[in-house]
């Protein structure tokens, strides 16, 4: 059994790298099993004499897990050790994956190379499941619901998958010139695949990454090179900005209303309710002007099992949601309204769609701007934010800095957050109870968890490793790095276990593991396992 573990001619431990690789876009269960799986090989693999001299050489990789330590001992302080010990689960990753590459066996460009592809594999594997799902099932309305994992931390995969694929073409084009058809289809179906996960926080990420990329080329780039990639650039930039513009100015293209003349009764004599004080609105049109209730409940009763006063299947209740589709539409709320509808308008309101444009438009981004947008203008003119994300994060942000400001040397601790977000919520927020979550902002989590001293402590453990080992020269890994800390600003990446695996895996692998030509592609393709 020794000799089994100990022979030069095997490497588990890329075995188990390879499995964790393929499981991170397709399950949660199997990644938690693989990076089990990584530690054990790596513990017990090999001699102990070159697991000494690999600690030594990669000593550096040990600020890592001390970003578990921090969470150990902010724990002591806790009062509330079930949200402590939920807190310290969640940075398992920053331990177990750390301490597996630390004394694991040595990865070559090739394994590396490999380890790679079978991502970019498992990814498409991912997307394309979610798809077809997305097709086939008529009650998944958007592509985000039918994926096997967060779509926010698939989306984070597909952009490093992009990238993956775009340096490979890059890199080798004297090879993959014949197959550049197939890889630049590859790289579109991805994505096609991001943009339709409709995550701004991906999408951003994924924008802001690029651009980043792109003025390190221009920097290190002169003459017509300059010149054409700073046009890129501009392209890159003035279509998503332009479009997203264009959005905005037809959102508050607001309807003339003359107070003074609305009419008083629908077609069949019923009493319309005029709201002028609301400022809901949907395509431009009031949202709670033109409302007979007793028509529109009594005429949706004939055509849907799905009563009025029942909830949808995003749990808003089916009246609410059918005002807001009408007023989509710009048809009056009444018995006439509700016959404009076809069987497609029904079966969408009956799904919790609240407006007509994001069945029409629903292969784009619109929706997912829109109602961003939509949920800004709520949240501005009546502060209301209760099952709306954006506006939520508003809340947690607000309620965020306030806990800084009174804890601000040293945070919380570990465990303490959820009690000190609750109570900020209940003096300073109309946020629902059941909505009451942490910042959704990694760094302010950091701040609010350790104050200013632990969020510095835990920067110089992410940063100073890519510093010491100078692979800030590597474009791959600075397009990861430049999504995920971006990214971070709207998520708590680092706390969520899909994306704290994630992000420490691909971390690790491209800064302590064999990072010459690892994108380059030999003609003999000849890539044998390194003995340590």
């Amino acid at each position: 059994m020794k000799k089994f573990f100990t022979s030069a001619k095997t490497n588990w431990f890329y075995i188990s790298l390879l499995l964790f690789t393929f499981s991170l876009p397709l399950s949660e269960f199997m990644v938690s099993v693989s990076a089990g799986l990584v530690f054990l090989s790596a513990t017990i693999e090999d001699s102990f004499k070159n697991k000494l001299i690999r600690l030594k050489e990669r000593k550096v990789l040990l600020l890592l897990p001390a970003v578990f330590i921090l969470y150990l001992i902010s724990a002591i302080f806790t009062k509330d050790l079930n949200t402590a010990l939920y807190d310290i689960k969640k940075a398992l990753f920053f331990l177990m994956l750390p301490l597996g590459f630390l004394i694991g066996k040595n990865i070559s460009s090739g394994q590396k190379q490999k380890l790679l592809i079978v991502f970019v594999c498992s990814v498409l594997i991912s997307g394309i499941y979610s798809f077809l799902n997305w097709i086939i099932d008529p009650t998944i309305t958007s592509l985000y619901a039918a994926g096997l994992i967060s779509h926010i931390r698939f989306s984070f995969q597909l952009i490093l998958a992009i990238g993956i694929v775009l340096f490979a073409l890059y890199y080798n084009y004297s090879i993959l010139k014949k197959l550049v058809f197939p890889v630049a289809f590859i790289s579109i179906l991805l994505f096609i695949f991001l943009f339709f996960q409709e995550s701004l926080t991906g999408i951003i990420a994924f924008g802001f990454s690029v651009f980043i990329l792109a003025l390190v080329i221009i920097f290190n780039s002169s003459g017509k090179r300059k010149l054409l990639f700073s046009i890129y650039l501009f392209v890159f930039l003035l279509i998503p900005v332009g479009y997203v513009v264009t959005v905005i100015y037809q959102f508050y293209d607001f309807e003339k209303i003359d107070q003074n003349n609305l009419p008083v009764k629908t077609a069949r004599g019923n009493f319309y309710e005029h709201n002028l004080n609301s400022k809901w609105v949907e395509n431009g049109h009031y949202v709670y002007l033109f409302v007979c209730d007793i028509e529109i409940r009594e005429e949706w009763n004939k055509i849907s099992e799905i009563k009025f006063d029942s909830l949808d299947h995003n749990g808003y209740s089916i009246g609410a949601t059918l005002k807001r589709y009408l007023t989509s539409m710009g048809v009056t709320k009444d018995a006439e309204g509700v016959a404009m509808l076809s069987k497609t308008d029904i079966a969408n309101i009956e799904h919790g769609m609240s407006n007509y444009l994001f069945h029409k438009k629903k292969y784009s981004l619109f929706p997912r701007i829109y109602t961003t947008i939509w949920e800004y203008h709520i949240y501005t003119n009546t502060g209301y934010a209760n099952n709306q994300s954006f506006a939520q994060r508003i809340e947690f942000l607000k309620a965020a800095k306030q806990i800084v400001s009174e804890n601000f040397w040293f945070g919380v601790g570990t465990g303490n957050w959820k009690k000190a977000f609750s109570e900020s919520f209940k003096k300073n927020s109309q946020l629902s109870q059941q909505y009451y979550a942490s910042s959704h902002n990694q760094y302010f989590n950091y701040l609010v968890k350790f104050g200013f001293i632990g969020f510095i402590l835990i920067m110089f453990f992410l940063v100073y490793p890519i510093i010491s080992t100078k692979r800030y020269n590597d474009l791959l890994f600075i397009l990861f790095l430049a999504f995920i800390f971006i990214s971070n600003f709207s998520d708590s990446n680092f706390e969520s276990h899909m994306g704290s695996s994630f992000f420490i895996f691909f971390y690790c692998l491209f800064a302590f593991t064999d990072g010459v030509n690892y994108l380059i592609i030999t003609p003999t393709f000849n890539n044998k396992i390194q003995p340590s």
